[in-house]
C-alpha cells in the first residue's frame, strides 16, 4: 500500500469519475477536491447521484472512468477495508447481538488495540454521545433515535481519515437532530476529520457544511461555503432548489456598463453583469432575488419595482413569509422579520422592490445560446 504524503493538501480527490448502471448514468464525469478537516455536504434530489458518489469514495461501487484519492494515496484500485474511511449507513447496520459498548468497541477489537485503550476510548464515546446508561443494552432495545447515536459512535471511535455518512440522522425527530448536528458538529471540529454528509435536508446542508455541493443529474451544479450557495446561484436549478429564491426569465434588452436590462413578463429589470461574459442582446436568460432581500417599502434605491397582491401569510418563528400574486399570475415570496416592515395583509397590493445589485444572473444551461 502507498504511503500518502504528509503535506498532501487534500483529504479527498475526485477526478473525472463517472459511474453507470446498464444505460442509467448515476455519476457523470464528476471532480472534487476537499481540504483536510473540511465538512463537506452533498445536497440534492433523490437520484440526482449523491449517494452513489458516496459508496464510490468508500469503494462499494467501481467506476466506469476517474480517480479516487484519500489522503494523497489513489484507492480506486484498493479494496474498501484498505482504505483509510469509516462509513455511517441509513439503516444503522448494527450488529443485533451485541452489546452498545461492544459494538462501539468492535472497530478497535479489529485493530487490535490494548484493552485498556479500548475500554477507555469506549467510556468517552459512550459520554460524548450521551448514551452512557445504554452501554450493556441490545439495539433490539433501542429507539431509532438511540440507534442512530450508537452507529454515529461506532462510526468515529476508530477517528478515520474520512467518515462517509448517508442521510445519518434523517430518521430523528426535530429537537434531537438539533442537538446531534450541533455535537457532530463539535465532535467534527475536535478531531478533525473530513465529514462527507449526503443529503437532500438544505437546513442540515447550510448548518452543518464548510462546503455544500449541490448536485443534478449526476453532476456538481455548485459548490461553495453555504452562504455562497444561497446568496448567489449560479444556475436556474441551484435557484429553484434552494429555498427562498424569486426566479425570473426573460431576454437581454440591452448590456449596459455593468448590468443587463433584461425584459420579462413582469416587466425590465437591471440585474448585474460581468460585460466579459454578457449575454448577447435577445437571450434568452434567468435571474433570481432572494425572498429576504425583498422589500414591501422601496427606496429610491430600490430601482427594481413590480406590483403584486398578498394571497397569503404564512409565520416561521421570528419571520413572516408572504405568498404574493404578480400580475401575470406568478408567485413570488417576500420574507421579513416580524420586528422589521409594515405587516402585509391578505388581499393588500402592494409594491415590491430591490437594488439591481442584488440581483444574480445565472449561468445558462450547457449547450444553450449565448
Amino acid at each position: 500500500m502507498t504511503t500518502p504524503v504528509e503535506s498532501h493538501r487534500y483529504d479527498l480527490e475526485l477526478k473525472g469519475i463517472t459511474k453507470r448502471f446498464d444505460d442509467f448514468v448515476a455519476v457523470k464525469n464528476l471532480s472534487l477536491s476537499v481540504e483536510r478537516g473540511q465538512f463537506v455536504c452533498l445536497l440534492g434530489p433523490s437520484g440526482c447521484g449523491k449517494t452513489t458518489t458516496l459508496r464510490v469514495i468508500a469503494g462499494l461501487e467501481e467506476p466506469e472512468q476517474g480517480e479516487v484519492w484519500i489522503g494523497g494515496v489513489r484507492v480506486d484500485d484498493m479494496p474498501p477495508w484498505e482504505r483509510d474511511f469509516a462509513m455511517m449507513f441509513q439503516d444503522f447496520a448494527l450488529f443485533p447481538h451485541m452489546t452498545v459498548r461492544k459494538q462501539i468497541g468492535f472497530g478497535l477489537e479489529m485493530m487490535k488495540r490494548p484493552k485498556a485503550e479500548i475500554q477507555r476510548r469506549v467510556d468517552e464515546t459512550l459520554a460524548t454521545f450521551e448514551i452512557s446508561e445504554m452501554g450493556d443494552r441490545k439495539p433490539d432495545t433501542l429507539s431509532g433515535g438511540e440507534k442512530q447515536r450508537v452507529a454515529l459512535a461506532r462510526a468515529l471511535i476508530t477517528q478515520p481519515g474520512i467518515l462517509l455518512l448517508d442521510e445519518p440522522i434523517g430518521s430523528l425527530d426535530f429537537s434531537l437532530r438539533e442537538s446531534v448536528m450541533l455535537e457532530l458538529k463539535d465532535v467534527q471540529r475536535r478531531l478533525g476529520i473530513t465529514f462527507i454528509w449526503v443529503t437532500h435536508d438544505q437546513n442540515e446542508a447550510f448548518s452543518l457544511g464548510d462546503t455544500v455541493v449541490v448536485m443534478n443529474h449526476a453532476q456538481i451544479e455548485q459548490s461553495g461555503p453555504p452562504e455562497t450557495i444561497a446568496e448567489r446561484p449560479r444556475t436556474r436549478f441551484v435557484a429553484d432548489f434552494i429555498q427562498g429564491n424569486n426566479v425570473f426569465e426573460g431576454t437581454v434588452a440591452a448590456i449596459e456598463g455593468g448590468h443587463a436590462r433584461i425584459q420579462t413578463a413582469s416587466g425590465i429589470f437591471a440585474v448585474p453583469v460581468d460585460p466579459s461574459q454578457a449575454p448577447a442582446p435577445g437571450a434568452a436568460v434567468t435571474f433570481s432575488i432572494r425572498a429576504d432581500i425583498l422589500t414591501s417599502q422601496p427606496t429610491d434605491g430600490h430601482v427594481n419595482r413590480l406590483t403584486a397582491t398578498c394571497r397569503a401569510v404564512e409565520y416561521l418563528g421570528a419571520i413572516r413569509r408572504y405568498d404574493l400574486v404578480l400580475e401575470d399570475g406568478r408567485s413570488v415570496k417576500l420574507e421579513q422579520f416580524r420586528s422589521t416592515g409594515t405587516r402585509i395583509n391578505e388581499g393588500e397590493k402592494v409594491t415590491l422592490g430591490w437594488r439591481v445589485e442584488d440581483g444574480v444572473l445565472h449561468t445558462p444551461p450547457a449547450g444553450a445560446p449565448a
